[in-house]
Formats: structure tokens, sequence, C-alpha cells
């Protein structure tokens, strides 16, 4: 409970202080009557930023399963995509050759989705598997809006890797293939163990909205039966493998 400013003051102000010493004590007393007031307001609003931060998970989280093969996934990818890299320096040497050429895009962040920290792929993707990304988030929000749900943005987890990346990770994830799809640039992984929501203008938090999440996993398979990629839902990674078709 906040204390009585004004009765605290008439307490104080009962006994009689000199002329000379009135401006200073009054400013002494704002400060000091300050300070109180602050103490009782500062814990609430940490205790209320800290729930911000940290948001309690909302339901089960379950997604749709889907089931498209790993050689299904290469064969679009190889079809359509570029051919890869063999190395990071390899990589870095050759990327902005093919960016100015129009064969890869950078994907950055959206307002719909979001690139996590990429620790074995590179956050570049062929022209059509750009767009496809930014018509599925587009879509996400608009079901999202449509269910009465807040606005919350994806997560991408990998893109573009090199064989040698690919091999790095092989060694340390058992799920991993030698051969996979993302070498190619039009393969993605979107994760679906959480969203993230901006509670506030600079902040951004992961939260587990089992709601969000399961209305992610249709608004990708609405594009799965339009034709436009092949998935499969990794259980141990939490993601949706995506390669896209057109």
């Amino acid at each position: 409970m906040i204390p009585d400013i004004r009765q605290l003051k008439k307490k104080i102000f009962k006994y009689r202080i000199k002329p000379q010493y009135q401006k200073q004590f009054k400013i002494g007393f704002i400060v000091i009557a300050s300070f109180i007031v602050l103490s009782f307001l500062v814990n609430p609003i940490s205790q209320g930023i800290d729930s911000l931060k940290n948001p309690r998970a909302t339901g089960k989280i379950q997604v749709n399963k889907y089931k498209d093969l790993n050689s299904v996934h290469l064969r679009y990818a190889k079809a359509r995509g570029i051919k890869p890299f063999k190395s990071s320096w390899e990589f870095h040497k050759g990327i902005d050759d093919l960016v100015d050429e129009g064969r890869l895009e950078r994907v950055s962040n959206t307002k719909n989705y979001v690139v996590k920290r990429l620790t074995h792929s590179h956050p570049y993707l062929r022209p059509v598997a750009h767009d496809f990304l930014d018509d599925l988030g587009k879509r996400y929000r608009q079901k999202l809006k449509k269910n009465g749900l807040g606005n919350y943005s994806f997560q991408i987890s990998s893109l573009l890797r090199t064989k040698e990346s690919q091999k790095s990770l092989s060694r340390s994830n058992v799920n991993a293939s030698s051969n996979t799809a993302h070498l190619y640039g039009l393969t993605l992984d979107i994760a679906y163990k959480s969203v993230v929501k901006k509670p506030l203008p600079w902040m951004k938090v992961e939260v587990a909205d089992a709601k969000a999440i399961k209305l992610l996993s249709e608004t990708i398979g609405d594009m799965r039966r339009e034709g436009r990629c092949v998935v499969v839902t990794e259980r141990i990674e939490k993601c949706f493998h995506i390669t896209v078709i057109r």
C-alpha cells in the first residue's frame, strides 16, 4: 500500500523549523517522499516486464504431420537449385556473384518471420523460395487475424548449407543426412517449438502458443496442397523441413 504523503507531511511539519532551513527541508522531503513512492511502484512494474519477457506456454503443441520423403525433396531441389558450395570459403567467394545474377537472395527479418541465429547455414534462398516464404508469412498473419489471435512471427532455423557445414552437422545430429536438399537454395526449416511476439516495440519474445503454432502448420499444409512445396515434419528438431517447388 502506498503511504498517504499528505498525512506524512502534516506529521512532519507540525514541528517548528527555523525559516532559514525550511527551503532545504522541503527539497529533502520531496526527494525522500518520491523515493518512498517509487519503491512501492518499481516492484510491480518489474514483475510486469518479467511476465512479458517470459510468457507462459498456452496449450499442448500439436502440429500436422507431413511425410514427404527426403528423396522427393532432393529431386525438386536438384532440378531448380544452384550448384552446391563445397565449403564456407567457396560460399564467401561466390555468393556476391550469385546475388548480382539474381540466382540467390538474402533472407532478412520481416514483420511476419524472423531468422534465428544460424550455426550451420547461410541466410540465402533462390528467388522462388524467397517469394514462397513471403507469401507464407502474409497468409499466416491473415489466418491469425481471422482466428482472433495476436500478431505472431514464425522462426526460420536453417537455410542454405554448404557440403562442409552439412558434414559438420551430421557429426552431432543423427537426423542430418549428408545428402540434404539444403545445399540447393530451395529448402528451409521453420521451427514449431515456439513463435515470436513483440509485446513492446523493442522487445521480442518466444511464445509457445499452441493455437498459433497449429495455425502455422495448417498454413504450410495449405500451400503444400496447392503444389507449391513438399514438407516433412521433423519431430526431433521440432521444425517443418520445406522444399519449394514453385
